[in-house]
């Protein structure tokens, strides 16, 4: 386990293009420390790797190798009790939370700050509204998993998600198995 949180700690660093000395120097730590932890000679503590997880932006579950299967989920709807229902059902069946928004911009605010395996995606919006966002998301981020989750039921609509790079859509009201259905097959 030792050897596996080092090499997600190096891996970390080298992403902020940073040396062992500016991640030492960062985290009030000696270089050797930071050595020792990317070769797996020693373990942080647990409040550093508190520090560690907080400074990169990354859950403890992350940083330990726990979230390997969890899934990170981004939700996009301006009515509330959408997203708290989509909450539910996608953390009750072992995914994870990572943002949520009312609005396109909100969303690419998020994916400038956070890793998103899946996106659900509303169409109406106040703001920037879910195709638009949904076209700013596939230029962006080209391998991003995005399911359109409207009440617009219109075959055109459908099939024009889909042409922007929409990986599924489901029409409200949803049922929770068809949401947990797509996430399994996305």
């Amino acid at each position: 386990m030792n050897i596996e949180i080092g090499k997600k700690i190096y891996k970390l660093r080298k992403s902020k293009d940073m040396t062992q000395e500016k991640l030492a120097s960062e985290l009030g730590v000696s270089v050797a420390a930071v050595s020792k932890w990317e070769t797996g000679n020693s373990l942080p503590d647990i409040l550093m790797l508190c520090s560690i997880a907080d400074f990169f932006n990354v859950s403890t579950d992350e940083l330990l190798g726990r979230d390997k299967n969890k899934k990170k989920v981004i939700i996009v709807d301006d009515v509330e009790f959408i997203r708290n229902s989509l909450k539910a059902i996608l953390a009750g069946n072992g995914c994870e939370i990572v943002g949520e928004a009312a609005e396109g911009n909100e969303l690419l605010d998020i994916l400038k700050r956070k890793k998103a395996d899946l996106i659900f995606l509303d169409i109406n919006m106040p703001g920037m509204n879910g195709m638009t966002a949904l076209q700013n998301v596939m230029k962006a981020y080209p391998n991003a998993k995005v399911i359109m989750c409207s009440a617009v039921a219109d075959k055109e609509v459908i099939d024009s998600a889909i042409e922007l790079g929409a990986a599924a859509y489901i029409t409200k009201p949803f049922l929770p198995d068809k949401i947990i259905e797509k996430v399994n097959i996305i």
